[in-house]
């Protein structure tokens, strides 16, 4: 019976130590940084809302990010506020501008986790079904 008692703790502690050693190899893999690339025009209503909730979020799930703005001409207070954010959460947010700066920086980074999100979209998309309506 000892012996029979000793066979099913001996298996739980292999099984725990398994899923222990799995986990840490799958930790090691994980990618912990990722750099966001926002393509801006004229989106000072969305900038804050969104630089906040990339910040809030990174830091809800443990992972460091940094950000680079691309800047296509906009006319309204959109990087001003973009610089604001940066120095209130001390993270430093890079500003380019135009295409090309954009396709430089991803021939650069092409081994990082890159997220691009293109923001200026937002209004073309509001144009457009007032277009169609």
């Amino acid at each position: 019976m000892i012996i029979g008692l000793l066979w099913i703790v001996g298996s739980y502690a292999v099984g725990i130590a398994l899923v222990h050693w799995m986990h840490r190899k799958s930790q090691k893999r994980r990618v912990r940084f990722t750099h966001y690339v926002l393509m801006t025009r004229n989106n000072q209503l969305h900038m804050e809302w969104y630089l906040r909730s990339l910040y809030f979020f990174s830091s809800l799930k443990g992972r460091e990010i940094s950000v680079t703005i691309v800047d296509e001409g906009s006319s309204d207070d959109t990087l001003e506020i973009a610089e604001r954010i940066g120095h209130e959460k001390d993270v430093p947010i890079r500003f380019e501008s135009g295409e090309e700066a954009m396709e430089t920086f991803v021939a650069n980074h092409l081994d990082e986790e890159v997220v691009v999100v293109k923001l200026s979209g937002i209004d073309d998309a509001r144009n457009i079904s007032l277009l169609i309506q």
